[in-house]
């Protein structure tokens, strides 16, 4: 099964701006290649964030069929292949175990990225959207972290409902626990399991997900 998974970075919040001026940080989660392309860019603080998005985004698929894999970002060094001069660039990120192929888009207000480990069948047939957070919307009581979790999950619901011809309320989206953790996300429709490999992420005020429905 081709696994996938997807990343978004507000640029807006208070702490993005603010990490990318932090060299200890840098250091931390890029490897010397990537500092060098982001501190000879124009747009330092732009790549900074696309290859940690391009990292979360690799971790986030291979974790599904490697659960104990290292989620340390220097041990996903981001290989861009394309646009690197433009909002839209291509890549790979070798992990510790296969490859990821990643599409980074740019936006003004947030970075956005999805990845597949298959790059030949992959990465066309995803299904991603980003979409802005409903603060008004309500949910259970819960921490912020939680109620953000609850809107992305509603919204990728709402997404495979009308791809599966279905209504919202009969998909389920889990994360089991176990030892090491809460696992990726599974689909549920109608209390049945389906093939539906689904990454979901939200950060300040966006919420995005990827899915890719088996054949």
């Amino acid at each position: 099964m081709i696994h996938v998974g997807n990343d978004v970075v507000d640029l807006k919040t208070t702490d993005a701006p603010g990490e990318t001026d932090n060299i200890k940080f840098i250091k931390r989660v890029l490897c010397q290649d990537e500092q060098e392309i982001a501190f000879n860019s124009d747009r330092p603080g732009i790549f900074v964030w696309a290859f940690w998005a391009a990292k979360e985004t690799a971790y986030k698929a291979i974790r599904k069929t490697h659960p104990g894999v290292s989620s340390a970002p220097r041990r996903y060094p981001v290989v861009i292949t394309s646009g690197k001069d433009s909002n839209h660039m291509a890549g790979e990120v070798n992990t510790p175990k296969d490859p990821v192929a990643v599409r980074i888009s740019i936006h003004a207000d947030y970075i956005h990225c999805i990845g597949a480990n298959d790059p030949k069948r992959g990465l066309d047939r995803i299904v991603w959207d980003v979409q802005k957070m409903d603060a008004d919307e309500k949910f259970e009581t819960g921490s912020p972290s939680n109620r953000e979790s609850a809107q992305v999950r509603n919204l990728a619901k709402k997404q495979m409902a009308l791809s599966l011809n279905c209504h919202p309320d009969d998909i389920r989206i889990i994360r089991h626990r176990f030892s090491f953790g809460l696992g990726p996300p599974v689909v549920y429709i109608k209390g049945k399991e389906r093939n539906i490999d689904l990454s979901l992420s939200h950060d300040g005020r966006f919420a995005a997900y990827a899915f890719l429905m088996d054949r």
